[in-house]
């Protein structure tokens, strides 16, 4: 197996729980064989086996169709959205609860100016939660304006997830913003929901297909860890962090406690968990803005404000349908992943 494939997080293609076949526009194609296309492809596939059901046996693949017949784009995947992690976290007991990733103005000022300053044409959408998912909206900003939603489920349901070809293609340019916004329900939950892997984790993600191609991955956010402790009354952590989750020093109650055992300790109540979500909406974020294989652009990693808001567009009404309930069977998640070789001249 090639070492590339330990760290491979590029997306090709991805899939979800409900899914149907998808198909390209005619005029835009997924490249294979150019130099700058992978040598290999790594499927990940998450398994959910809630009900531990025995002697399970997954022939799950997937089937791709090409044309020997060129089309007129390479399209290419960004991941919009809350970077996965456990500093994406839900308090217990709430009705309701907002999360937002940000796909940043200054991470598409940056790629998309140096890799194409006139934009690039998004015609799919496929958003991302897990069961405490209640409704997802990726959300489209130009300025201080905001655009009509590039796509909206009011009535999120876990087991019916698939790419919603766009009416009309949305130009997205350099210095624009994305939000990706969840609403979630915990109402049944006794414990902190975290970001990670699991169907009782959470995610909130959109993947984007869009051309022509740029050198863009991942356009996403983090709230800022440090305001989410001071809320639950953190003083200091241990340093230097040398575990994962990191470790309070301070104050006694939370003495030598991860921070997710204090984040779990603290008394939450309605009340508290609204102040919270109220105040992690406008906490400083961590940007992620990735290249292909692990290269990043400079942007990655600083610290920016939520953008100021002037105008808001209600989505459009829909008729509601009755969400399902979750599959006791296996549950899966594709991601294609890209690798690449070097060749050198020397």
């Amino acid at each position: 197996m090639p070492d590339s494939f330990l760290t491979c997080e590029t997306i090709v293609f991805a899939w979800a729980i409900g899914g149907e076949g998808f198909t390209y526009p005619p005029h835009v194609g997924l490249s294979i064989g150019t130099s700058i296309d992978p040598v290999y492809v790594l499927m990940e596939v998450h398994y959910d086996n809630p009900a531990f059901q025995q002697g399970v046996v997954d022939s799950s693949g997937l089937r791709l169709f090409y044309t020997p017949e060129l089309r007129q784009y390479d399209a290419g995947v960004i991941e919009t959205g809350v970077w996965v992690s456990l500093y994406h976290m839900l308090p217990p007991g709430m009705q309701e609860y907002i999360s937002e990733g940000h796909c940043t103005r200054e991470c598409l000022q940056e790629s998309l100016g140096q890799e194409m300053p006139s934009g690039v044409r998004v015609f799919a959408v496929l958003m991302h939660a897990h069961l405490a998912g209640r409704a997802i909206r990726t959300r489209h900003f130009r300025g201080q304006e905001e655009l009509q939603h590039l796509s909206h489920d009011e009535e999120f349901d876990f087991n019916f997830q698939e790419f919603q070809l766009l009416k009309d293609e949305r130009l997205l340019l350099p210095g624009d913003n994305l939000i990706t916004e969840c609403k979630y329900t915990t109402k049944d939950r006794q414990n902190m929901t975290w970001g990670g892997l699991t169907t009782r984790d959470e995610m909130c993600l959109s993947y984007l297909l869009y051309y022509p191609r740029v050198n863009l991955t991942r356009c996403e956010s983090l709230p800022e860890i440090n305001g989410q402790l001071k809320f639950i009354g953190v003083k200091e952590i241990q340093m230097p962090a040398t575990t994962w989750p990191f470790i309070i020093k301070s104050p006694k109650k939370y003495s030598n406690l991860s921070f997710t055992e204090a984040m779990d300790k603290y008394r939450w109540s309605k009340n508290r968990g609204k102040s919270f979500n109220e105040m992690v909406l406008q906490l400083p974020m961590n940007v992620r803005c990735s290249r292909w294989g692990q290269d990043e652009w400079s942007i990655q990693g600083t610290m920016v404000s939520p953008p100021e808001v002037k105008s808001e567009v209600k989505p459009p009404s829909m008729v509601c349908r009755s969400a399902s309930e979750p599959h006791s069977g296996v549950v899966l998640l594709f991601t294609m992943c890209l690798t690449y070789s070097i060749v050198q001249i020397c």
